[in-house]
């Protein structure tokens, strides 16, 4: 097929539309499930913490934007009308905790928690705030470890 003067609106036309499918698709993309990521660090939220406090540049090349599980107890759970539920491990005598953002896929597995129950919970570490921060999380069960 020859390009002609004719035939120019079609492939413009054609290129269009495949690069508005392409960008709806990248544009409606979810991220991926950290349930199905092996952690690159296994811890406690005690030593977590306790990095962080100490030396955060160290403690940002060991965990920042990776794949972290950390076991603890449960201090806090913070549900806002269940479109973001917040989980708050670590010591309750404690200044920093680690907070850990669920992933909405995974609402549902938080409710048999209360304060004070230990808990192995997996996420994307974030840095430090006033507490370390994890998101997207899931609930690592205890088979699983």
């Amino acid at each position: 097929m020859k390009l002609t003067k004719k035939n120019i609106p079609v492939f413009a036309s054609i290129i269009l539309l495949l690069m508005t499918a392409f960008f709806l698709k990248e544009y409606f993309r979810k991220p991926a499930d950290v349930m199905g990521m092996q952690p690159s660090v296994k811890t406690t939220v005690a030593d977590i913490v306790d990095l962080y406090e100490n030396d955060e540049a160290k403690a940002n090349k060991l965990f920042l934007d990776k794949t972290i599980q950390v076991k603890g107890a449960v201090t806090e759970i913070v549900n806002q009308q269940d479109t973001l539920i917040n989980v708050f491990v670590g010591d309750t005598n404690s200044l920093h905790k680690v907070s850990c953002l669920l992933d909405k896929r995974h609402f549902n597995s938080i409710k048999k928690y209360t304060a004070g129950q230990q808990i192995t919970l997996k996420g994307i570490c974030t840095g430090f705030l006033m507490d370390v921060e994890l998101n997207r999380c899931v609930i690592v069960d205890d088979n699983e470890q």
